[in-house]
């Protein structure tokens, strides 16, 4: 359903209409093609990644972390923040020319609200639970501190055809007197399906253990931002079930590790999560004796690659066996 509008007049058509950017944007950044950008801001943050899974909310924060209604699409990501020089752009005038180019081609507006009718102190809930903001250049974005000067607008909207979905958020930023706005849109897309690496074997995995005493499994797949194991993982699992009952004297600690994308400490409770689910399905699903597992999760703290690549946070996102005295 089309969110109703209403047009700013000749604001709109005026000084913030969609143009190129008035400073450089950072290196081997881009506008989403369908989404351009309003005149007066550069891009200060850009991360692309090539398949992922990203829910919108389109309805307010529902008091208990979630959402009254969201929207999930699956394929490319893309995440962007841009800032604007000029203290006199506000975020309502931004969020309006959003409104008027998103609807210009054809997008739905999901939905469009501010301020307290998104959540308690003014927005901000909303902002942080919301999950889709939470990369950002390090010197932007940060909300403004106080509520009455925060000044949070937000819109979700789709395209006609359902391809692409994005959220964006604008406010003005607490270090810059300028507004900020921030964006995450996912375009669908079909996931590639070749795979640089080949599953382990019970003999490879076993052999990790005995000459590192740890091994990593990178096939044992999540959904996005949750600690729900994918259908896909299960060849992965029973062969860390196979290992185990041909060992019978094999303890293991499942730990967790997650990519630098959000918060230290939600990684590190999503990690956890996650280890604790690999735990429950061994126990559960192939009857593993629950004192021969011990879930444990270390968040982003122990990489294995950069994190400034897609192909190097997909390896970091892992579940890793360390073997423990009995």
């Amino acid at each position: 359903m089309r969110y109703g509008l209403t047009m700013l007049g000749s604001l709109a058509a005026g000084l913030l209409a969609i143009s190129g950017p008035a400073h450089a944007d950072i290196d081997d950044a881009y506008d989403h093609p369908q989404i351009e950008r309003v005149a007066g801001s550069r891009i200060v943050y850009f991360n692309r990644i090539e398949y992922d899974r990203l829910s919108i909310p389109t309805g307010p924060h529902a008091g208990d972390g979630g959402f009254e209604s969201s929207e999930t699409l699956e394929g490319e990501v893309l995440k962007l923040s841009y800032l604007f020089e000029n203290p006199d752009i506000s975020p309502l005038q931004i969020k309006r020319n959003y409104l008027d180019a998103l609807e210009a081609r054809g997008f739905d507006i999901l939905y469009a609200d501010s301020h307290d009718a998104l959540s308690s102190n003014a927005g901000r809930s909303f902002y942080r639970d919301s999950g889709i903001f939470s990369r950002s250049a390090r010197n932007c974005c940060r909300l403004a501190t106080r509520s009455s000067s925060r000044d949070l607008r937000y819109i979700a909207a789709q395209s006609a055809d359902g391809s692409v979905l994005v959220g964006i958020a604008a406010f003005n930023e607490r270090r810059d007197p300028g507004a900020a706005v921030e964006i995450a849109v996912v375009t669908s897309a079909e996931m590639g399906t070749e795979m640089d690496h080949q599953p382990l074997t019970v003999s490879e995995m076993e052999t990790g253990l005995i000459e590192e005493g740890r091994v990593a499994v990178q096939d044992i797949l999540f959904e996005f931002d949750s600690a729900s194991i994918l259908p896909e993982s299960s060849d992965a699992l029973g062969t860390v079930a196979t290992l185990m009952s041909d060992a019978s004297d094999l303890a293991l600690l499942v730990v967790g590790h997650t990519d630098n994308s959000g918060s230290y400490d939600y990684n590190l409770s999503l990690s956890m999560a996650r280890a604790q689910a690999v735990v429950d399905y061994l126990t559960g699903q192939h009857g593993i004796a629950s004192d021969r597992l011990q879930a444990a999760g270390a968040g982003m703290m122990a990489p294995i690659s950069t994190n400034r690549t897609d192909e190097g946070r997909a390896l970091n996102r892992r579940v890793e066996l360390v073997e423990m005295a009995r």
